[in-house]
């Protein structure tokens, strides 16, 4: 009998049918509102990571050893060792909007120790010893080859946004998928959250079969046969 329900809900999961929840509503329905809202903030966030995260962790791979560098290293630090609901907390009193700093912080650190770590590269004293310029040195040869493990990441951290999204939702009163689930489970509604949870399950699933893609466009020698 366990066997055959499974069934029976991986049928109406492939026709995109979630089932009803507490109320009688289409869990379906309830969904395809609150999704955009989430995923609207997830891409956001994701977003000021990679510019703010990988600019600043190139700028201080670049400037290896000076202030910038250690104020950076030191910034970064503390921001990563601060929980991420505090610094939603204090968002919300200074600012009242959502800022998303310790993503941020990982990023950087990450771009500034791989960028660091390629500069040793063949390669690299390859085309300076042709005269090309640091700018390009960097942009076009060091950083592609940094950027492969800080997408892993970005892409890790799209998942982690996204389930995150209870507590950011809930400290903001946002009406998406984390507060949907939050509720579902304050009222017990086991149908609701096993659907939400199921979609934010293949958005992530999505997420990284992009990342995947990813890795052959910054690194050629990546094959995806």
């Amino acid at each position: 009998p366990l066997l055959t329900q499974y069934g029976i809900y991986l049928g109406k999961l492939v026709h995109g049918d979630l089932g009803t929840n507490f109320y009688g509503n289409s869990v379906t329905a309830e969904l395809s509102v609150r999704y955009p809202v989430t995923i609207k903030l997830a891409l956001i966030a994701i977003l000021v990571e990679i510019i703010i995260g990988i600019g600043a962790g190139v700028w201080a791979g670049v400037r290896r050893g000076r202030f910038i560098d250690y104020l950076i290293l030191i910034s970064s630090l503390v921001v990563i060792s601060i929980p991420s609901f505090v610094i939603g907390s204090l968002a919300q009193l200074l600012f009242g909007l959502k800022l998303n700093w310790a993503p941020v912080a990982y990023v950087a650190r990450l771009t500034r120790s791989n960028l660091i770590e390629n500069q040793r590269a063949d390669y690299v004293r390859t085309a300076k010893a042709k005269g090309l310029s640091g700018f390009r040195t960097v942009t076009v040869h060091t950083l592609r080859n940094s950027l492969v493990p800080v997408i892993t990441y970005i892409g890790y951290d799209f998942g982690a946004l996204m389930g995150g999204a209870i507590v950011t939702e809930r400290i903001f009163n946002i009406n998406g998928i984390g507060n949907f689930i939050f509720r579902s489970i304050s009222q017990r509604d086991g149908v609701s959250v096993v659907g939400a949870v199921t979609c934010l399950v293949l958005v992530y699933l999505l997420a990284n079969l992009i990342i995947d893609l990813l890795y052959g466009v910054l690194d050629p020698r990546i094959s995806h046969d």
